[in-house]
């Protein structure tokens, strides 16, 4: 019950109780004077009365109008005149008048005035006695009036206290309605914060619920820092903090096992060529100075793009791997060639010793030990060409329909157009093999195959058709739950959240199909959310009330931001495959993904590994606080 209904329900019966109390007393305080009032009127009525009489007592029939007379008149109960023997000489009478009162006010407050009395005299012999009542009706009007005004003003006065009341109440409680709301938020988990009330008792608990919320945002982003610095102790090297070989190549096998907008991409490598011949030149340290320099450079060029990552994969040899349909892999590996350069020329090194740059693109779906082969043929065709230009190698029997832009909005526009997309299902299991839901990787039917979302996604990124295909997607996703009792996930690209039309058409679907919102699983990446934090947040807020899941996919590069998150609600995580490869060996990344489990588990978020492949990847994963998985080696 809201405490505005229990303040009027308090008011009520305070009133109540006060106005039985005043009912009472006024009331009893009334019988006592009217009954006095009507006792004086009978004996001044009699007296006169009977003086009257006196004047006229040697004509009976003067008497009897006399009498009659004053009984019309003066609305008694009865006028009755007798003698000194008792015998009745005139009697008027009327005791059937209703009284204007309500026989239960009658019962419980009687009126019962003692009767005028008075003698008659015809001379000195008494003539007889008068005895005179008057009706009690009008006195019950009186006192039955009394109680209706004491009714009125006590309502009155109850429905008046209420009104200030409630508007009083509600502005005192406004505060407690946000504590409420954050409650509310804090059981979904969205740590907020609210403005501190003046009221003493809301003051003290707003200000430990936002402590609450602080210190749990507080854990998270030390924990989260304390993890980043581990997997930098660990993962990346310690002269020019770039990755170390194997974490690289692990991030490019993850890369090239997605089905998304980023499982395309280019593959940079510059090689130092002449590292040996500084040491023993100009030294060591100066050798390590300048490898430092093109440790910031890389860093400068990634650091503009969260999702961009550079490596150092031995000693001389340096890579930006870049996901997605960013542009041409030459523009691309120019631009670093130029940035090493400049690192030459701050070094003050002799200009003739140049850096050899090749790149190549990625293919969705290929093997590593392909692309590696191009990449070196590409940084080979660098080092033998005197002019320094950079070399790109791209891969000869590259499965695309198209190669130009102009052909690729055709098709896909003529794809969405006619609905030709279909969505596939990928098991997503917990630790007990128990289904939690299918991942549903887009297919295009263009030029008459069905191309995964790996080959077509990049383009569409480019051409800026990411939020009409994922309103489709999110269409055929619908539709799908309607023919299947097992909720289904989804990805959401990071242009789609910024788009408001795509937000408000989706909104509009969840609307009409509830009871489908409520297994339907949504999942944006890592990169695309942080890059994106406002829309993002809209998107966590307006899919909530639906029951929807929401969560972030390939989560790993940036978890040391998860702090900014603490407010969105956020369901689960999936963990990117670079971090699950071959947990079982790799003491670091087990460290990291167990820190990174713990902290998603403080605030209720299920952790689900990625790109799970092998036997042993399964069955040590639990124990390092996964809670689900999905990869190749998963079979619903």
């Amino acid at each position: 019950m809201s405490l505005v209904k229990q303040l009027w329900i308090a008011i009520a019966v305070i009133m109540a109780l006060a106005f039985g109390g005043s009912f009472v007393v006024s009331t009893l305080s009334a019988q006592k004077y009217l009954t006095q009032q009507l006792y004086l009127k009978n004996t001044d009525n009699a007296s006169s009365l009977a003086i009257s009489m006196s004047q006229m007592a040697d004509d009976p029939v003067t008497l009897e109008l006399l009498v009659s007379a004053q009984f019309d008149s003066g609305h008694y109960q009865f006028i009755r005149l007798t003698d000194p023997n008792g015998k009745i000489l005139l009697d008027r009478s009327n005791p059937a008048i209703p009284a204007g009162a309500p026989e239960w006010l009658q019962r419980l407050f009687p009126l019962q005035a003692l009767p005028g009395i008075a003698q008659v005299q015809d001379g000195w012999r008494q003539l007889g006695t008068l005895t005179l009542q008057s009706h009690s009706k009008f006195a019950y009007e009186a006192l039955w009036q009394g109680v209706l005004r004491l009714l009125f003003w006590f309502a009155a006065t109850a429905v008046l206290a209420g009104l200030i009341g409630s508007l009083v109440l509600k502005t005192i409680i406004q505060p407690l309605h946000d504590v409420v709301d954050q409650a509310q938020a804090i059981g979904a988990r969205r740590f907020l914060t609210i403005p501190v009330p003046r009221t003493l008792e809301l003051h003290r608990v707003v200000s430990a619920m936002n402590s609450l919320s602080l210190r749990i945002k507080n854990m998270l982003e030390e924990e989260s820092a304390r993890l980043e610095n581990l997997r930098r102790q660990t993962d990346h090297d310690s002269l020019t903090g770039l990755l170390q070989r194997e974490p690289f190549f692990k991030h490019i096998e993850s890369l090239l096992g997605r089905d998304d907008a980023s499982a395309a991409g280019i593959l940079v490598i510059a090689r130092f060529a002449h590292l040996n011949e500084i040491n023993r030149e100009l030294g060591r340290t100066t050798a390590d100075q300048f490898l430092r320099r093109i440790g910031e450079k890389f860093s400068a060029i990634t650091d503009k793009h969260p999702d961009w990552l550079a490596g150092r994969l031995n000693g001389s040899d340096f890579a930006v791997l870049v996901p997605g349909g960013v542009g041409s892999a030459l523009d691309l590996a120019q631009e670093i060639a130029g940035a090493l350069h400049l690192a030459i020329d701050d070094a003050n090194l002799a200009g003739e010793r140049l850096l050899p740059v090749g790149a190549t693109s990625l293919d969705p779906g290929e093997p590593l030990s392909q692309l590696l082969i191009r990449t070196d043929s590409a940084l080979a065709a660098a080092e033998g060409n005197d002019s320094g230009a950079v070399q790109v190698v791209n891969k000869s029997d590259v499965a695309q329909p198209f190669l130009d832009l102009t052909s690729w909005r055709a098709a896909l526009t003529e794809a969405l157009d006619s609905n030709a997309l279909q969505l596939g299902k990928y098991p997503v299991v917990d630790s007990f093999g128990k289904l939690l839901h299918f991942e549903a990787p887009v297919r295009l039917l263009i030029a008459g195959e069905w191309l995964s979302a790996g080959i077509f996604m990049p383009w569409a990124a480019r051409l800026g058709l990411m939020p009409c295909l994922d309103g489709s997607v999110v269409t055929a996703a619908l539709q799908e739950l309607r023919g299947q009792e097992e909720a289904l996930g989804i990805n959401i690209s990071a242009e789609a959240l910024c788009d408001a039309a795509f937000l408000a058409g989706m909104i509009k679907q969840l609307q009409q199909s509830p009871e489908l919102a409520a297994r339907l699983w949504i999942e944006v990446p890592e990169s695309g959310a942080f890059r994106h934090l406002a829309e993002f947040r809209d998107l966590c807020l307006a899919v909530k009330p639906f029951g929807t899941k929401i969560g972030l996919e390939h989560v790993g590069h940036q978890f040391s931001r998860i702090g900014e998150l603490h407010d969105l609600g956020l369901d689960y995580i999936k963990i990117d495959a670079a971090i699950i490869r071959d947990i079982q060996a790799n003491s670091g990344s087990q460290a990291f993904l167990r820190g990174l489990c713990v902290i998603a588990h403080s605030i209720g978020l299920t952790t689900i590994a990625e790109g799970v492949q092998s036997q042993e990847e399964l069955e040590v994963l639990p124990g390092f606080g996964v809670d689900g998985m999905t990869g190749p080696g998963i079979r619903s």
